[in-house]
């Protein structure tokens, strides 16, 4: 959870190694996406550096789709944020400038809601925190 100096707090749930074919099943598909059910709003997190061999631009695709055919597919509809994470890992500014802008796209193109543009953070650092969290509470805000 996240706990603000004004004594609000945000409970969050982490809802890891959602795969292409969640929302049908495979993998503990459903297991993860039963826990989203009960969300005010969903931050979809990438990893930009694509460590593993992963693509951030894919794996955001797979997100949106999984959860657009998840039950009634009204997922995509709630109150989101998209976050690019290990930023610090690509040191070419204009990389990670193009990242994030392809990432925004994408959520657009998927039907993502969300406001403004995708947030780029470094958790390993602390990077980029500060106003994730405060987007956070403001998107928590306007679902209560």
């Amino acid at each position: 959870s996240i706990e603000y100096k004004d004594g609000f707090r945000v409970v969050c749930a982490d809802v890891p190694g959602l795969i292409d074919g969640a929302s049908e099943g495979r993998g503990r598909g459903f297991d993860f996406l039963r826990h989203l059910e009960r969300t005010k709003a969903l931050l979809y997190i990438v990893d930009a550096a694509g460590v593993d061999g992963r693509d951030p631009i894919e794996d955001l695709k797979i997100l949106g789709h999984e959860l657009a055919n998840y039950g009634d597919g009204d997922m995509l509809s709630r109150q989101a944020l998209v976050v690019a994470n290990k930023l610090d890992l690509i040191n070419d500014k204009e990389e990670r400038e193009t990242i994030l802008f392809e990432l925004g796209l994408v959520a657009e193109e998927l039907g993502i809601n969300y406001k403004g543009e995708a947030l780029g953070i470094s958790a390993c650092y602390g990077d980029g925190l500060g106003p994730l969290t405060r987007a956070i509470r403001e998107v928590v805000k306007k679902e209560n």
